[in-house]
């Protein structure tokens, strides 16, 4: 199993003042989950009740993220949790230049809606601007590792799929961690989960493990930044160079 560590993030939002003692146990057993996930090698960074781009999922875990934090760490520029800017980051490249009319031309923008982006972008540092106007990524901003969301649920298995659902419009892929449910209703949820490649974990065991998927990169890359946001916030954190 990985190492796991969790981050307290002033940016997490707990869901409920008291939250029933069951749920609780399920939430350790989620952090369990996590570190028995599939994936890039190197620890596993948990974060709970993380503010995202859609949904709050209970946990999000960041596997093989390491160099991406300390890559994302030695640039100065604050979280890009905007939507526009991570579509235009996600069409430069770090090492390629492009002209503001080759950007305009892959995003199929105009102009005015364009420039008040980029300049945006070039004062925070996020994307960088030569003389002749050319764009290019920031290094460090280009994501790396997997990104896991993980919703734990005692009985309503159908909400959790719901929710994971809409969690990996930005995540690799969701795992739902169940209670004590029955039988017919764990079955169901199985053909669900399966039929998404995602995970289901009860009763201590994987019933399906989630497979490695694709997301946009724009929806990825907000999806890090979501991360980057809620990690940087934890006053523990600690990257070794």
């Amino acid at each position: 199993m990985r190492e796991v560590r969790l981050i307290k993030s002033f940016s997490s939002i707990g869901g409920r003042q008291f939250p029933p003692v069951s749920e609780l146990d399920l939430h350790s057993v989620a952090v369990d989950v996590a570190a028995s996930l599939q994936g890039p090698s190197g620890d596993v960074w948990v974060i709970p009740e993380m503010p995202s781009p859609l949904g709050l999922p209970d946990f999000v875990a960041l596997l093989g993220g390491e160099d991406w934090l300390a890559a994302r760490s030695r640039l100065a520029t604050s979280p890009v949790l905007s939507q526009a800017d991570c579509v235009v980051l996600a069409s430069l490249h770090v090492t390629r230049p492009s002209s503001p009319s080759t950007v305009m031309r892959r995003l199929g923008w105009h102009a005015d809606r364009l420039a008040p982006v980029v300049s945006r972008l070039v004062r925070s540092g996020a994307a960088l601007q030569t003389t002749s106007g050319a764009l290019s990524l920031a290094p460090g901003l280009l994501p790396q590792g997997r990104l896991v969301a993980i919703e734990t649920k005692v009985k309503d298995w159908g909400r959790a799929i719901q929710q994971g659902r809409a969690y990996r419009t930005w995540s690799d892929n969701y795992v739902v961690v169940l209670g004590d449910v029955g039988q017919l209703a764990l079955n169901r949820a199985r053909v669900e989960v399966a039929a998404d490649r995602a995970g289901l974990y009860a009763g201590g065991n994987w019933l399906v493990r989630p497979a490695a998927r694709t997301v946009t990169l724009p929806r990825r890359l907000q999806g890090f930044e979501y991360v980057y946001a809620s990690v940087t916030s934890d006053p523990a954190f600690r990257i070794s160079e």
